[in-house]
């Protein structure tokens, strides 16, 4: 099997980092290859991890003996410096991978997708971690995510406090956008200044129509807002399931872009509307009004991608990409349990939160790559969440032994993994429903060409 895997840090490279970053500042027990090595490679919870049971390890498995108050004082600022600058290492070894035809896809360098998780820490951390107030969590971190659905490479992973909401990450975050990239975000990320930036940079965005922002078209020389109610009646009359304007967005700086327009099936209006009528009983608010209803038997997309880089067809199923990013997360807090801390010192419970964050990134270079070659050999979808279940769940020693201790090849290790996975690991597909990759594939007109002919002169993989 074709891999390149950037390998993980050697210990001398561990105990300069630790050494630069203040952790280590005389000969110590604890250097910071042994202190990564403790908490990065460890199944257990902060829930269930305590002090005494670090200290009965490290005396186990390394005969260092170091009390657990001795051990707590060393979950300070220095040690979550160097656990973030290791983070921001691991980050900066990206895969580059053989390539499949998934890397070709024309028109776009990078299909960016974020998003974000949050859950509630102790209420002590408050100060440092601001939830979001009124009967919310007094406790709340907020980890922003956003990778290249083309490549597999992470281009955002930050912790940050909960009230530091999505739109104003999106804003602090734009210097990380490029010329050439798409951007396929939350509605809670795309302000319309966000937008205007994102063209600036020569960039292009696909996202939902914010309710609350006006949409108008030209009719002459004049601005007239778009009747949803004449275009949801038009699109039944003729039986269109979708159609595109040009539109401008805002009331005094608009904003020209294309709106593609998808007319619902009616038992999804059927839902929508049953779910916002229950929402309005709940606070005592009054009936739904018309243009509400019709707005709810539409999907409203923005993007200034042209024609020829994305159809009018193309747009919703490049938008559900989006979701993949939820059984991201959804692994980090089920197998991962990066959610199940308790009360501990702030330095403690960053510590813990950034050594999952290594450990989360280790196992995505493995479980991408495995996904890429098993998608481009054999055109079968990987299931994420089955794959980080054996990975983490259950081959962490394996892990800890080839990117700690050095022991086995990586190769070797990818070749297995990759056999069990094109068995075991293979995701489930709903009757007719595409796969994420092939929804990718589909919108992008890119067809996928084989590679078992290329890789048969290489040998068997």
């Amino acid at each position: 099997m074709d891999v390149e895997i950037a390998p993980f840090f050697t210990t001398e490279e561990l105990n300069e980092l630790s050494r630069e970053s203040g952790f280590v500042q005389r000969e110590s027990k604890l250097n910071g290859s042994l202190f990564l090595d403790l908490i990065v490679f460890n199944a257990e919870t902060l829930r269930s991890q305590s002090l005494n049971d670090m200290s009965a390890t490290l005396k186990d498995s390394h005969g260092i003996e170091i009390t657990k108050q001795s051990l707590h004082e060393r979950f300070n600022e220095s040690a979550l410096v160097f656990l973030k600058t290791a983070l921001e290492r691991l980050l900066q070894q990206q895969l580059d991978s053989a390539r499949t035809s998934l890397d070709k896809a024309r028109g776009f360098d990078r299909i960016l997708i974020k998003d974000s998780t949050s859950f509630q820490a102790d209420a002590s951390l408050r100060e440092y971690y601001p939830g979001s107030g009124g009967s919310g969590s007094a406790a709340s971190v907020r980890i922003q995510f956003e990778y290249d659905i083309l490549s597999g490479k992470i281009n955002d992973l930050s912790v940050n406090p909960f009230n530091i909401q999505d739109a104003t990450d999106s804003v602090t975050t734009l210097e990380l956008t490029r010329s050439g990239d798409l951007i396929i975000r939350d509605l809670a990320y795309m302000g319309l200044d966000v937008l205007e930036q994102i063209t600036q940079k020569l960039a292009y965005y696909v996202c939902r129509a914010n309710p609350i922002v006006n949409i108008y078209e030209k009719k002459g020389n004049r601005d007239e807002k778009v009747d949803f109610v004449k275009v949801c009646r038009s699109m039944k009359k003729y039986g269109m399931t979708f159609l595109e304007k040009e539109v401008y967005l805002g009331n005094e700086k608009k904003l020209k872009t294309r709106l593609i327009v998808y007319r619902l099936p009616e038992q999804e209006v059927a839902r929508r509307l049953r779910k916002a009528r229950e929402a309005r009983k709940k606070k005592g608010r009054g009936e739904l009004s018309k243009e509400y209803k019709v707005r709810a038997s539409l999907n409203l997309f923005v993007t200034n991608a042209n024609y020829e880089l994305i159809a009018t067809k193309d747009v919703w199923p490049l938008y559900q990409l989006r979701w993949q990013i939820e059984l991201i997360f959804k692994t980090w807090k089920s197998i991962c349990n990066i959610e199940k801390v308790k009360k501990v010192n702030r330095y403690r419970f960053e510590c813990y939160i950034y050594s999952k964050l290594i450990l989360i990134v280790l196992g995505w270079h493995i479980i991408w790559q495995t996904a890429k070659q098993l998608f481009g050999r054999e055109g079968k979808a990987l299931s994420f969440l089955k794959a980080s279940k054996t990975l983490l769940g259950k081959k962490i020693a394996e892990l800890r032994e080839l990117f700690m201790l050095g022991k086995g090849r990586i190769e070797v290790f990818m070749a297995r993994f990759y056999d069990l996975s094109r068995t075991n690991h293979l995701l489930e597909k709903r009757q007719k429903e595409p796969t994420s990759l092939e929804l990718l594939l589909s919108a992008l007109n890119v067809e996928l060409h084989s590679v078992a002919n290329e890789q048969k002169s290489a040998g068997p993989a």
